[in-house]
């Protein structure tokens, strides 16, 4: 069981993080280290659920596997675990570039 970044409790959704460790092995298989592609050379977090106090939405990361408050930074399209400093990218429909 995971414990929620924000307040503790129980709000990581178990079954989405099954999903995605099962989903990010094929990721490490593929993966390819000296790619320009970001999205070929580091994996996406995993998006597993959301803060049922504060509505924040908690990521995965795939590397220590341990859940953090999700973020991104303006104009980037990765972001640095903040338990084991890997990087990662950010799914999708987080990006914002404006």
């Amino acid at each position: 069981m995971y414990n929620c970044p924000y307040c503790g409790k129980d709000c990581v959704n178990e079954a989405a993080v099954n999903i995605y460790l099962n989903m990010v092995e094929k990721f490490f298989k593929y993966q390819n280290k000296e790619s320009k592609i970001t999205f070929e050379r580091y994996p996406t977090v995993g998006e597993v659920g959301e803060c049922k106090e504060t509505g924040g939405r908690i990521y995965l990361c795939p590397y220590c596997k341990k859940p953090f408050k999700a973020y991104y930074e303006k104009d980037k399209v990765t972001i640095t675990c903040p338990n084991c400093n890997e990087t990662l990218c950010i799914p999708a429909t987080n990006r914002t570039f404006c």
